[in-house]
């Protein structure tokens, strides 16, 4: 009796490690190049995605829109299990993408979702994965921490732009600008480098940069680029508040 049952403890084992490396070998096929749409109510939205594991395992990856400036956006919180991949992006709203793979792990679709509703999508693999992984942000200086605005004309307008800068939960400096006549449109930024009193900040996710310089008078002069489109911009100070928007 004692020796079936050690039989059947060493077959139960023998089976989980299977189970295991099955999921293992599903998991990796959700590794790639992948090509397709977006089905919005009266016209599809053609982006990518790449997806691929990190030297430590974990799931990275990056997106791009077609026709727009969201280029190589880094994905967050991706996750493979068995057949269903689920990842994030801020595009710049915040966008979630639900899937699940088909059974020879050729296609992947489901639905993206943001703050209005979800739609369809569907995609395709088509290569070998291509992440495009940002530079890490540096550590935050306390000059940058905080609440900031600045002005800039455009078509005769006067538009108004917010930045907010705080501390990431591992030290390093995160931020964003606040797009305020378009509704307080965020657009997070995907590096932040600060080197003295330089602020450079990259965002994916409308293909801008950002280079400025801390004065004296505690403005921050610089200069706003996106694609052809290059304007100055200034930000001042505008509250003391830092904690995390």
């Amino acid at each position: 009796m004692k020796k079936m049952a050690l039989r059947l403890v060493l077959l139960g084992a023998g089976l989980a490690v299977f189970a295991a490396v099955g999921m293992a070998q599903t998991d990796s096929k959700a590794g790639g190049h992948w090509e397709g749409t977006i089905q919005m109510p009266k016209r599809e939205l053609g982006f990518s995605v790449d997806l691929a594991k990190n030297a430590q395992g974990a799931w990275i990856g990056s997106m791009s829109m077609a026709g727009s400036s969201a280029i190589d956006v880094p994905l967050d919180s991706v996750a493979v299990e068995g057949m269903a991949v689920r990842f994030t992006a801020s595009l710049p709203e915040h966008t979630s993408f639900d899937g699940n793979l088909s059974v020879d792990a050729n296609s992947l679709s489901g639905t993206a979702s943001n703050a209005v509703g979800g739609v369809p999508f569907q995609l395709a693999r088509n290569g070998d994965a291509n992440v495009k992984v940002p530079r890490p942000s540096s550590a935050l200086s306390k000059e940058f921490e905080g609440a900031w605005e600045g002005t800039h004309e455009v078509d005769g307008k006067v538009r108004r732009v917010g930045l907010k800068v705080w501390p990431a939960a591992n030290g390093t400096a995160a931020a964003k600008l606040i797009v305020i006549e378009q509704g307080n449109m965020e657009i997070p930024a995907t590096t932040v480098t600060i080197n003295g009193q330089e602020l450079q900040m990259e965002l994916r996710a409308v293909s801008g940069t950002y280079r400025g310089t801390l004065g004296a008078g505690g403005e921050i002069a610089g200069e706003w680029s996106e694609g052809p489109t290059h304007f100055v911009l200034t930000f001042r100070r505008v509250s003391s508040e830092t904690d995390k928007p």
